[in-house]
């Protein structure tokens, strides 16, 4: 997609996009700001580690970090991601500071962990001078009405993605395990679903660093473990298989994984909760996170490869339309905003 060929290119020279961390936690922002036109999109990252003393360490500096970016570019619109929300308030206060306007991108962790929406009076004020919050569904749409805030709910967002060297594939049906090693990845379902199914093979994405080591060693012979992967690699590991797995532990959690699918055109095997049910409705395997239902999902995928490969192109048209019908909205809210 051009950057002209939709209306929100008349303010993406005045917008600037930020993250706090690094491009590998903000896969969803990058395909976003790209698909938007916004050139300025800025990733600010102090380290690596995670817990309450690095927290001690590192917001501060990500704070004067982010008013120092600000004030040099003086945007007019600043795109942040949330979590952390830490990251929102400062963008607020430089709002505040300049009269600029601020658009929050919310991940579903923003929305449903406890450690990001307490205490809720405050990130509910935060929400309610923002000119929206995106998110990626009804429930957490309604939630910031709740909260007297705007939301925009925008499920996906197509693109096109690099190729590369095709990935090295050798099983007779590939499927793509997109995994973080998150505690809400049933992954050792996976692996005892794979146990046994001949002539698929199951390639499981993430730092293997991340990963319980006994898992690893006990995983079935037709299961490989890619180790961190480079954007390039990532997608032709997606582009090359047969289909995508992408399951979640947690309800109303968008799967970033099978959107990717999706704009790949790759059939998609993923969780039996009501929010993927409606938005993955073709060319989607529905699966209870067990065992059996893994192993069941990808034998019919499996046997109804057919199908399901013309369900997910027909899906990409849909996809395209409401891509297109959410921009025109959110042009419309930034120019009204905005004065233009």
């Amino acid at each position: 997609m051009t950057t002209n060929a939709h209306p929100f290119s008349a303010y993406a020279d005045r917008t600037l996009f930020l993250v706090w961390g690094p491009p590998s936690h903000g896969p969803r922002s990058q395909v976003f700001a790209r698909e938007l036109g916004i050139r300025e999109l800025h990733f600010l990252q102090v380290t690596a580690r995670r817990g309450f003393l690095s927290a001690l360490f590192k917001y501060p500096l990500l704070a004067g970090r982010t008013l120092g970016l600000l004030l040099r570019k003086r945007p007019r619109l600043v795109f942040v991601q949330s979590p952390p929300g830490l990251a929102v308030l400062f963008v607020a206060l430089y709002c505040l500071l300049s009269g600029s306007r601020y658009i929050v991108d919310a991940h579903s962790a923003a929305l449903l962990l406890p450690y990001w929406t307490r205490p809720r009076w405050f990130w509910a004020f935060l929400a309610r001078n923002a000119l929206t919050t995106i998110v990626t569904n009804e429930h957490f749409a309604q939630m910031l009405a709740d909260w007297k805030a705007r939301a925009l709910v925008l499920r996906d967002i197509p693109t096109a993605f690099p190729d590369g060297a095709p990935y090295p594939l050798n099983g007779s049906f590939n499927v793509t395990v997109v995994n973080t090693f998150s505690d809400d990845e049933p992954l050792k379902q996976v692996l005892q679903a794979a146990q046994g199914m001949e002539g698929v093979r199951f390639y499981i994405t993430g730092k293997v660093s991340r990963a319980n080591p006994d898992l690893v060693k006990g995983a079935p012979a037709n299961v490989n473990f890619t180790d961190f992967l480079s954007t390039e690699q990532y997608y032709a590991l997606m582009r090359g298989s047969h289909a995508v797995m992408c399951l979640t532990t947690r309800d109303h959690t968008m799967q970033r994984g099978a959107c990717e699918a999706l704009s790949l055109g790759r059939p998609i095997v993923t969780s039996h909760w009501p929010l993927l049910r409606e938005y993955f409705h073709q060319g989607t395997v529905h699966v209870d996170n067990t065992s059996d239902g893994i192993r069941q999902g990808v034998h019919e995928m499996k046997a109804n490869y057919a199908g399901y490969l013309s369900g997910i192109r027909e899906m990409q048209v849909s996809q395209q339309a409401e891509w297109q019908k959410k921009i025109g909205e959110l042009a419309a809210l930034v120019g009204s905003a905005l004065g233009a």
